[in-house]
């Protein structure tokens, strides 16, 4: 781990502050289709796959949404973003980003234990939930060794191929 403090980023600084998002993988959940049900099994890549996505932070869909940057000094190496939903009681992390050279450093986690943290102090969620990808393998490493856990998957969130792409999106949940 790093010398770096966790603080938070203000709405009126950083909104719409870009995250272009990089990562690879060497491993899938493949979802394997039953008659009346499904199962996940990690299965290795013949070669690593790069994936990317896109986002910004405090984007109009978030109910209240908050940021937290991780900074050593005055650069930032990594952001987490979350809001609570009222509809289901739920907090959900939105956009989890670590620098690439950064990576690998407990950066990620540590913006994910600041998160989970303020959630519990300033909200009465029953639970934090975030979103990620089957394919998304290092990933769901660490929001496992976190206390996450498997608790929605759709099928066709992104496309009517997310199976066959290897990119099923999936929730997984820390109670409080």
């Amino acid at each position: 781990m790093i010398l770096m403090e966790i603080r938070p980023l203000p709405e009126e600084q950083f909104r719409g502050y870009p995250i272009h998002a990089v990562y690879e993988t060497t491993e899938v959940y493949h979802v394997h289709l039953l008659e009346r049900g499904f199962f996940l099994k990690l299965e290795k890549l013949k070669k690593p796959v790069m994936k990317s996505w896109k986002d910004t932070l405090f984007g109009d869909w978030l109910e209240a949404p908050v940021a937290l940057g991780a900074f050593q000094e005055e650069r930032l190496l990594g952001v987490v973003e979350g809001s609570p939903e009222r509809w289901h009681n739920l907090f959900r992390i939105s956009n989890l980003f670590v620098e690439p050279s950064e990576r690998r450093r407990g950066i990620g986690k540590a913006l994910l234990d600041a998160m989970v943290d303020l959630a519990k102090r300033e909200t009465a969620c029953r639970g934090v939930i975030l979103e990620t990808q089957t394919c998304n393998a290092p990933a769901i490493a660490l929001y496992e060794s976190l206390g996450f856990r498997l608790c929605r998957i759709d099928l066709t969130e992104y496309s009517n191929h997310d199976v066959e792409n290897q990119e099923v999106r999936i929730d997984l949940m820390l109670p409080m």
